[in-house]
């Protein structure tokens, strides 16, 4: 079975003639709210242009006083071109036509209707009597020819608003019962651009791989006896990228890669795959494996990977993402692990000499043993060691402690950020990973004696500088992901411009 939903519009019923206007228009003037309505060409046209007049008028005019004589002054462009096109293939012939019109009466009262520009008199419900016969005509055969109407109730919900659209196009086409095996031919050009979009969302979703489009050009005369057909899967993929867009948005990697992932599959697009090998590193990324992401990174973060103190800057930037992503909860723990990760990965850099894995109970924790110390780290090492193991755990007070004595008094009580950290973050991170409840953006401000996003990135950001002796200027700037996900955002408006 084949099933062809039409939209309609004011410029699918054209005049070829306008001899017979006057004497038609004069009988139905009283309906017309004193508008003339006279047939008009578009300007810079030929003397042959079909003549055009706004559709409700078209309809009353003609609609109303329809005979085989007048029926031949009428134009069909559009429903020629799809007409033909159905025809012309054969096994595409439709059983079943389904018309969507359009009618605001409600939306328009008597004053808007003086106006001839008026959306009202582009409504499509006066042509019924003329689509009636022109399919009467040209498909002999189908049967069944549903008039669907979208009518909507107020301004507000006017046929160019697009979320109304929508609706009134879906409550519509619930009204009817389809065969699930059924093929669906849409032509959805005429009528408002919210009408078209909404009529392709809708197909699309109720009927998927099992619809095809069938386009033509309504501006163009000849153009117009082109009509063609646009499978589904063009229109999916395009809806697809706008979905990878918006969770890109949102920096929902491992989602983009799932919908996005049939498309690469077995291809040698360069774009696509340079997407997929990004959407693999951010997927790394994203579940904290910033070894992994930066090795599939490659020679462009070669030099980076070699440093010691990278890794705290993802992390710290991992938070700030969460953070947007409104998880509270993660932003904080990742940006408490990315201060006291980085100074576990000093400590491992700076005192190599003094560091066993000595703990057969705990084989990768690094202690540091009393081998080679500094005498500025004996008396951190007494007050803090365990006296069973003879040793000292980089984790926890310890390890902000060692910090501290590895530096002068004058620099680290010059540094406020890491004064912060040390005196109210690590409390209020353990109070906090202690409970089972959630978290606002103010209380994740206030764990670092904040009162923004801007001035907890920065003290963040302050303390990783202090720890590595880097100048970074922002979390984002010193992220290696942060160019990666711009590449990303990139690669995909390139490949939405290629489908």
């Amino acid at each position: 079975m084949n099933i062809w939903i039409v939209t309609t519009g004011s410029s699918d019923v054209k005049l070829k003639t306008d001899e017979n206007w006057a004497t038609l228009f004069r009988k139905v003037r009283n309906q017309l709210y004193d508008r003339r309505f006279a047939p008009t060409r578009p300007p810079n046209t030929d003397d042959d242009e079909p003549f055009l007049v706004p559709a409700r008028a078209m309809g009353i005019v003609y609609g109303t006083q329809l005979t085989d004589e007048y029926y031949e002054d009428l134009h069909f462009p559009l429903l020629d071109a799809f007409s033909a096109k159905l025809l012309e293939r054969g096994k595409t012939n439709p059983d079943r036509i389904i018309v969507i019109l359009t009618d605001q009466d409600a939306v328009f009262d008597d004053e808007d209707r003086t106006i001839e520009k008026s959306p009202y008199w582009q409504d499509t419900c006066t042509l019924k009597p003329i689509f009636e016969k022109y399919f009467e005509i040209n498909f002999p055969k189908v049967k069944s020819i549903d008039y669907l109407e979208l009518k909507p109730k107020s301004q507000d919900e006017g046929l160019d608003n697009w979320n109304k659209a929508l609706f009134l196009v879906q409550q519509a086409l619930s009204s009817l019962e389809f065969d699930k095996s059924a093929n669906v031919y849409v032509s959805h050009q005429a009528g408002t651009p919210a009408i078209s979009s909404a009529v392709q969302f809708d197909c699309l979703a109720r009927f998927g791989k099992k619809v095809k489009f069938l386009v033509s050009n309504e501006y163009e005369e000849k153009l117009a006896e082109k009509g063609d057909f646009i499978e589904s899967s063009t229109y999916l993929q395009g809806m697809v990228v706008q979905e990878a867009k918006a969770l890109l948005s949102r920096y929902d990697y491992q989602e983009v890669e799932r919908i996005l992932k049939p498309y690469w599959k077995d291809s040698v697009d360069p774009l696509l795959v340079e997407i997929r090998d990004l959407l693999g590193m951010a997927v790394q990324w994203n579940f904290a494996k910033f070894e992994d992401f930066g090795n599939a990174r490659g020679e462009v973060a070669k030099e980076r990977l070699n440093q010691w103190w990278w890794m705290g800057y993802e992390a710290a930037y991992l938070g700030v993402i969460r953070l947007k992503q409104d998880n509270t909860v993660e932003a904080l723990f990742h940006s408490f692990r990315a201060v006291e990760g980085l100074i576990k990965e000093w400590a491992l850099d700076k005192y190599k000499p003094q560091i066993k894995y000595s703990n057969s109970k705990q084989p990768n924790t690094a202690y540091i043993h009393d081998v080679n110390l500094p005498s500025n780290l004996r008396r951190w090492f007494e007050s803090n060691k365990n006296r069973d193991y003879n040793n000292v755990g980089l984790f926890g007070k310890a390890l902000f402690s060692l910090l501290e004595v590895s530096h002068s008094q004058n620099e680290w009580n010059q540094n406020s950020d890491i004064l912060v950290v040390v005196g109210n973050t690590i409390e209020e991170r353990n109070a906090t990973f202690h409970c089972l409840r959630g978290l606002n953006d103010k209380e994740v401000f206030h764990a670092w004696k904040t009162d923004s996003k801007e001035k907890w990135e920065t003290r963040v950001l302050g303390c990783l500088n202090f720890v590595s002796k880097q100048k970074f200027v922002s979390l984002k700037s010193a992220s290696l992901m942060a160019k990666v996900h711009d590449e990303l955002v990139n690669a995909i408006d390139h490949y939405e411009l290629q489908t």
